[in-house]
């Protein structure tokens, strides 16, 4: 009888490792898409980063044209 019982319980600990690691495959595969979006949104940042420069100095520049017209220099 003690044979009987040991299989079962070596197959349900089989089972949990088999159901422990695909938990753990599952959990490497969302932290990888999640730093691929992670990468996406950086790359989308900085591809755009040059447009925010420009445009801050547009905005500076006219505020300065706007100063030295109203000073009358």
């Amino acid at each position: 009888m003690d044979q009987q019982k040991r299989p079962s319980s070596q197959t349900a600990l089989l089972l949990q490792l088999l159901q422990d690691v695909a938990d753990i495959k599952a959990g490497i595969a969302s932290v990888a898409d999640h730093e691929m979006r992670i990468r996406e949104l950086e790359k989308a940042r900085w591809s755009s980063a040059w447009l925010t420069g420009l445009l801050s100095a547009g905005v500076s520049s006219v505020v300065v044209a706007i100063i030295i017209k109203s000073l009358g220099a």
